[in-house]
């Protein structure tokens, strides 16, 4: 799929990277953030930065940040913040800590399913459907749960 005028180029976030730490697929949770190796032919971002919202047997759908500003990035969470918190957790047994948007799973109850933000969060500006993308876990290797720095949880510790 060719990429939308104005997203012809990728965004590096990587200063916005706290830290990192391989997962597995099995402990994939909607409201992550994932960086990971997809080396299919023909794909333009072959380590896509994704934010989670949807995983459906072997299939993950979400926002690729690799072709958003960072502006917009944080501009996005900000949105859904006020819908869903993000929140700092570990309950998957990792190394230290990570944030999470609580979209609703089968093993976390929340008010808010990646369905609702959807719906809320992508009229709000046409570039967040342009990077939304799915990919095939068979294809993705490597994968890492990112714990990015929002600029609204900063706010809130002020």
């Amino acid at each position: 799929m060719p990429l939308a005028r104005g997203l012809n180029r990728k965004i590096s976030h990587h200063k916005r990277i706290l830290s990192s730490q391989i997962v597995s697929k099995n402990s994939l949770i909607p409201g992550m953030i994932l960086f990971f190796t997809y080396n299919v032919a023909g794909v333009y971002d072959r380590r896509p930065m994704l934010f989670l919202m949807q995983k459906e047997g072997e299939k993950i759908h979400g926002v690729n940040l690799n072709y958003l500003q960072e502006t917009l990035v944080q501009k996005f969470f900000s949105a859904c913040h006020k819908l869903t918190p993000i929140v700092k957790e570990s309950i998957m047994k990792t190394e230290s800590p990570y944030s999470r948007l609580t979209l609703k799973t089968q093993r976390a109850t929340s008010a808010v399913s990646s369905q609702i933000l959807y719906k809320k969060i992508f009229p709000r500006d046409r570039h967040y459907k342009e990077v939304y993308r799915t990919y095939f876990l068979n294809k993705a290797t490597s994968i890492k749960l990112v714990n990015y720095k929002f600029d609204i949880l900063e706010k809130e510790k002020k």
